[in-house]
């Protein structure tokens, strides 16, 4: 890419967020804390990104340049699979002390197996339904959980972290009608929908999203509020942040990865389709949205157009977003990731509408 392209793709970007901002529908956080640690924290970025690069991407490309097939690389995902479950895919130390407990916010494997003493204290307060993402196939990491048990400390709110059905054995739509039925469990024993928010990183923001939709369609009432983590809202990988961020090596996934990952998950279906691909849909009568991402993440601008389009339907769509070098940057604790979790308390005070259950 020549510079002049480039310099002509930042500033199309920069006018994009520019009339979001003055909409105050976008606003930028600086990720610096002093010179020595920026530079600490990109090189540690660099690395984590070739590691990945290493693990990931050339063990994939590995396995489909000795047969060919896709199915070669279908088995790729049982290895990546195993990998995760032993934490051998980990990437940097979350900075977490590996002794501390999960406490009281004890993310729940599904909310049907909470006891009733639970059940009750969670009812009047907000709870926050959450899905990891994993690109469609896998399973969350060690790391994505110890980011929810921060985020469910940081903001005082129950998190249930909630299963779903993986591609390519359980392809599109099974993880939005898994994600539905647990909302709609939610409603059945007793929660108020006003009590309830959407959480979701990278993937499973097409997985959330996806479930509104089909939550809307059916006539169920809606929850209070969504809030995605670096969310992936284009499955056609149509943005320029696809390209540009894959070319610089500034995210440590690339455009090959991410198009295995939709592949595997849509298998038939288009790649447009509003329910895998939200930034497709029509955002009228959604609940409020807040999105935090940094500019240099792949699926950056999916949040810019996702704002857009919900500026278009009358969705209150809102984007924090930070000069992190890393994607999805609360995985890590830091100040950023301290600030946006500050953010989520206020997002879901603004919108939170306690009552009696």
């Amino acid at each position: 890419m020549t510079a002049a392209k480039s310099g002509f793709l930042h500033t199309y970007t920069d006018q994009r967020l520019a009339v979001l901002e003055a909409a105050d529908l976008a606003r930028r956080y600086s990720a610096k804390a002093g010179w020595v640690r920026d530079r600490i924290d990109r090189l540690l970025a660099r690395l984590e990104n070739r590691f990945i690069e290493r693990t990931l991407i050339f063990r994939l490309k590995t396995a489909l340049n000795k047969t060919g097939s896709l199915a070669a690389a279908e088995s790729h995902v049982a290895w990546m699979r195993g990998a995760y479950a032993s934490g051998a895919m980990e990437t940097l130390p979350s900075f977490v002390p590996s002794g501390l407990g999960l406490g009281p916010h004890q993310p729940q494997t599904s909310p049907n197996d909470a006891g009733d003493e639970q059940k009750h204290r969670t009812k009047n307060r907000p709870i926050l339904l959450y899905v990891a993402g994993g690109g469609f196939i896998m399973p969350p990491s060690r790391k994505q959980k110890t980011m929810v048990q921060r985020l469910a400390e940081a903001i005082n709110c129950e998190i249930m972290m909630v299963p779903h059905r993986l591609a390519p054995e359980h392809p599109f739509p099974a993880a939005p009608a898994d994600f539905a039925a647990h909302y709609l469990g939610l409603l059945e024993d007793g929660h108020r929908p006003e009590n309830i928010f959407l959480a979701a990183d990278t993937a499973g923001a097409s997985i959330v999203l996806g479930a509104l939709q089909m939550l809307r369609k059916d006539g169920a009432d809606l929850p209070a509020g969504t809030i995605l983590f670096a969310p992936w809202c284009d499955l056609s990988l149509s943005g320029w942040s696809y390209i540009t961020r894959s070319m610089s090596s500034q995210s440590p996934f690339r455009m090959e990865t991410a198009a295995f990952c939709a592949r595997l998950y849509l298998q038939d279906e288009p790649v447009t389709s509003p329910v895998a691909s939200p930034i497709f849909a029509d955002q009228t009568g959604w609940p409020p949205i807040l999105i935090h991402t940094s500019e240099n993440d792949l699926h950056f601008d999916d949040a810019i157009r996702m704002a857009e389009n919900g500026q278009k339907h009358g969705c209150d769509v809102r984007i924090n977003y930070w000069d992190s070098p890393r994607h999805h940057l609360e995985r890590l604790s830091s100040e950023a990731a301290a600030q946006s979790f500050r953010e989520v308390n206020a997002f879901i005070n603004r919108h939170w509408r306690p009552g009696t259950a």
